[in-house]
């Protein structure tokens, strides 16, 4: 998955020629399939490929879930081409790589979004999975405090997300031992940083 900032970028960008009228609706439906890592659904039930198809979206709230469902899918094919040959590592440790790379794009969106601007909105619009409107709010309120600061997020921002939302801690050190490897490489961290301007072209040619 794309972690938060990205995933609100990506949308605020699409907004305009996606006609959104609803702009909380449509953002709180953006973030609303990572919420299941605070309310226990089944990864399937928020991210299966039918949530790829524009014609999923009747309303903001659905055409924003399409939109994180596209972004994780063009972000996770773009990672496949660029952080080498993902096949050769164990799952855990092609977990963590990739984990890494998102958390260097998300401090570049993060600083070129307007997030001051989105994270008022995310709010519990509704419970297809018949959530808790409470534990749905709760995700959010993780994601705005991560998210807190007007500049960056430091590393320690994405550290305590995961661990509110239940990655185990060895885990975390795992994923921050590989960001400090990555910040080494210039041209690496350039890619990264290229990656978000490709997934909309991406999704614009498409859809």
């Amino acid at each position: 998955m794309a972690l938060p900032a990205t995933h609100l970028r990506f949308a605020a960008v699409l907004a305009d020629q996606l006609a959104v009228s609803d702009w909380q609706a449509y953002l709180s439906g953006t973030l609303y399939p990572d919420s299941r890592w605070v309310t226990g659904v089944a990864r399937q039930q928020t991210h299966d490929a039918r949530f790829r198809d524009p014609a999923f979206a009747t309303d903001d709230f659905t055409l924003g879930w399409h939109i994180h469902c596209a972004c994780d899918q063009i972000q996770g094919d773009i990672h496949a081409a660029c952080l080498g040959d993902l096949t050769t590592l164990t799952p855990i440790a092609r977990w963590v790589r990739v984990s890494a790379a998102k958390v260097i794009q998300d401090m570049d969106d993060a600083a070129k979004g307007k997030l001051s601007d989105y994270l008022p909105l995310l709010v519990a619009c509704q419970t297809p999975n018949q959530e808790s409107d409470a534990d749905i709010d709760n995700y959010f309120g993780f994601v705005k405090q991560a998210y807190h600061r007007l500049s960056t997020p430091a590393w320690q921002d994405y550290a305590r997300l995961w661990e509110q939302v239940g990655l185990d801690r060895p885990t975390v050190l795992q994923i921050e031992n590989e960001v400090q490897q990555m910040r080494s490489d210039p041209s690496l961290i350039a890619t990264l940083n290229a990656i978000f301007d490709q997934m909309v072209n991406q999704y614009s040619i498409i859809h």
